[in-house]
């Protein structure tokens, strides 16, 4: 249900972008200089994705050329004060005044600049709870980005059939032979993308969001709430006896007498966790974590896509007792500790729209990005700016980052663990591999943007034009 308060709030407040074919908002800062959807840096396209994704340091490191998300966090100030704003206002200005939108016809790059500003606008309009740093509220500037930021998105929006005829990457990825099918112990830095993980028979195990559950996140909760449901989240398990080995290891956590337990902790007492009793897997044992692309089609019906943007994995070169979050070791030793190698293949822009890998890239182990997951809300580049850093970076390498969450040994660094705990369903065969995990998952996703209010101001913008 799409909120109806957004729209009864917009009706208070006339839109008006750009009367007259002229430019409200002159440029204030000079646009950075990307060739993202196109060879030539000054197209509308390219300048528009550099205003509203592309980060600068005081030290001249450029961020978010081609991330998947957008390096905007809940105290950023960035794209709401000058010059930022006035150079965001000023592109999406002409965007607008031109019908640029008509420039580029492919659905693959329109999705794209669909998602990319699509994660701005949600950006613009979340309330960070433990703000510290931000003493004003910029609701006129969020305004006035989001304003136009809806009329763009509009604009932009494929019809149903243009969706569900984009490319299957994942697929294209494992065909073009760039990545290893599985993972070699020799090799164990080498990335691997396995050709099996989304045959619904095969050793791989999409684990199903409950229906109890639909509507609150899916399986990666975390995941998938950080992104405000505009990725669909599976989680693959396999263990190595294959896919009757990983169902039967599912039904023994589903029989164990006793799988939750009063918090070990004083603050989290009166709260229940998983028993730590609870029977790990055994070492060989991967996992996947794949996160697809929601979009929504030009009638305003959310719609999951078939381009796959990241897959991470994870195996067990051994199962260890480490303690879940216990950093003392240091990184080295964290990682040691858990017993784990890190992998994620990631969308590149370039490659998907070259057609090339399936769109995909490993991350290498010396790769490294701002993080915009499980932050504490201030501004990562702008902290990197004030800080005073030796070295080619003032962030760790990204797949180290994995281990903030999942440092654990063993179960302890299995965080959905609870979907296959009773009181949710037991696991077992879809009779129906079509209403499999993966239906599930699409329709949990669906539901819970639905009802998000970051929707609804979406829809009542839209409204508010007509």
């Amino acid at each position: 249900m799409r909120s109806a308060f957004a729209f009864l709030l917009l009706a208070l407040f006339p839109i008006a972008i750009g009367a007259d074919g002229e430019v409200p908002n002159p440029p204030q800062a000079p646009v950075t200089s990307v060739a993202v959807y196109d060879r030539n840096p000054e197209h509308i396209w390219n300048r528009l994705y550099a205003a509203l994704r592309v980060r600068e340091d005081s030290r001249g490191n450029r961020y978010g050329e081609d991330s998947i998300d957008p390096m905007l966090w809940g105290e950023s100030n960035h794209l709401l004060t000058k010059p930022s704003h006035g150079l965001a206002l000023s592109v999406l200005d002409e965007f607008l005044q031109t019908h640029a939108e008509n420039m580029i016809q492919d659905p693959i790059e329109r999705a794209m600049l669909l998602r990319d500003l699509w994660a701005v606008f949600d950006w613009s309009i979340q309330e960070y709870s433990g703000n510290r740093t931000q003493s004003v509220s910029y609701t006129n500037e969020k305004r006035e980005l989001q304003i136009r930021l809806a009329e763009v998105l509009k604009r932009l929006a494929l019809p149903q059939e243009k969706i569900n005829s984009l490319p299957h990457n994942y697929a294209q990825a494992v065909a073009s032979g760039a990545f290893s099918a599985k993972y070699d112990p020799a090799q164990p830095h080498q990335p691997f993308l396995p050709g099996d993980l989304f045959d619904p028979r095969g050793p791989w195990v999409c684990i199903t969001p409950s229906p109890l559950s639909i509507g609150v996140g899916g399986v990666a909760k975390g995941h998938f709430t950080n992104v405000s449901g505009r990725s669909v989240f599976l989680v693959f398990v396999r263990l190595p006896e294959g896919r009757k080995g990983t169902l039967d290891y599912f039904q023994t956590l589903w029989n164990f007498p006793q799988p939750w337990v009063s918090g070990h902790i004083p603050v989290q007492a009166e709260r229940s966790e998983e028993n730590s009793d609870l029977p790990s897997f055994p070492a060989g044992t991967q996992m996947a974590l794949v996160r697809q692309m929601m979009l929504f089609d030009d009638q305003g019906n959310l719609a999951v896509s078939p381009i796959i943007e990241s897959v991470q994995l994870r195996v067990y070169r051994e199962v260890t007792q480490a303690r879940a979050r216990d950093f003392s070791a240091g990184p080295a030793g964290v990682a040691r500790n858990s017993g784990q190698e890190f992998f994620e293949i990631r969308m590149s822009r370039p490659l998907l729209f070259s057609g090339r890998q399936g769109g995909l890239r490993a991350t290498a182990r010396d790769d490294f990005e701002p993080p915009t997951f499980q932050t504490i809300g201030f501004d990562m580049v702008e902290a990197a700016s004030r800080r005073q850093i030796t070295g080619s970076s003032p962030f760790e390498p990204t797949l180290q980052t994995c281990l903030h969450c999942h440092s654990g040994g063993g179960i302890r660094s299995f965080n959905s663990l609870d979907s296959l705990l009773k009181p949710f369903e037991r696991r077992q065969e879809p009779r129906d591999v079509n209403y499999g995990p993966r239906y599930w998952s699409n329709v949990n996703a669906v539901s819970w943007k639905e009802n998000r209010y970051d929707w609804g101001l979406l829809n009542g913008y839209w409204k508010a034009r007509q």
